[in-house]
């Protein structure tokens, strides 16, 4: 079998706006008016403290872009700046209690949502899928990781 990899490759980004779409509508049935990027932010920071800088790499986002998104979710009381232990010219983001709160109670309104839409799949095409998945993330998590370390 001869791979059409391009073609594979344009099927791989035009589903990405559809699956962005999809979140965007989700979130806003939540009752929170968080936009995709704002819970990816959010996310990121539920698994670890980052700064500004790192953050705005992760997303491949300008430092004022990033900013005002992180002033918006400080002032919903959603992270917290604070001060690095390590060097004190930087600042470190971090998600609050209530942040932590509320990424929970949207993944799991999520996940239940995307669960639902897969219920009328048979599980050959769910068992197809989720090794799929798999192997774009074998593809896709490195160069994440990659380029989180060139930015530290």
């Amino acid at each position: 079998m001869n791979a059409d990899r391009h073609g594979i490759a344009l099927s791989i980004l035009q589903i990405i706006p559809s699956i962005m779409r999809l979140l965007a509508a989700e979130l806003r049935q939540a009752e929170t008016p968080l936009l995709p990027p704002q819970l990816s932010a959010l996310t990121l920071l539920g698994e670890t403290s980052y700064n500004l800088s790192e953050l705005a790499e992760l997303h491949g986002v300008s430092l004022p872009t990033m900013s005002n998104t992180i002033s918006k979710l400080v002032s919903e009381g959603w992270v917290a700046r604070q001060r690095s232990q390590t060097d004190r010219r930087v600042v470190m983001l971090t998600l609050t209690p209530v942040g932590h709160q509320l990424i929970e109670k949207i993944g799991q309104k999520l996940v239940n949502n995307l669960a639902s839409h897969l219920s009328e799949l048979p599980d050959s095409d769910l068992e197809t899928l989720q090794n799929s998945l798999a192997i774009l993330q074998t593809i896709f998590t490195p160069f994440i990781f990659k380029k989180s370390a060139e930015s530290i």
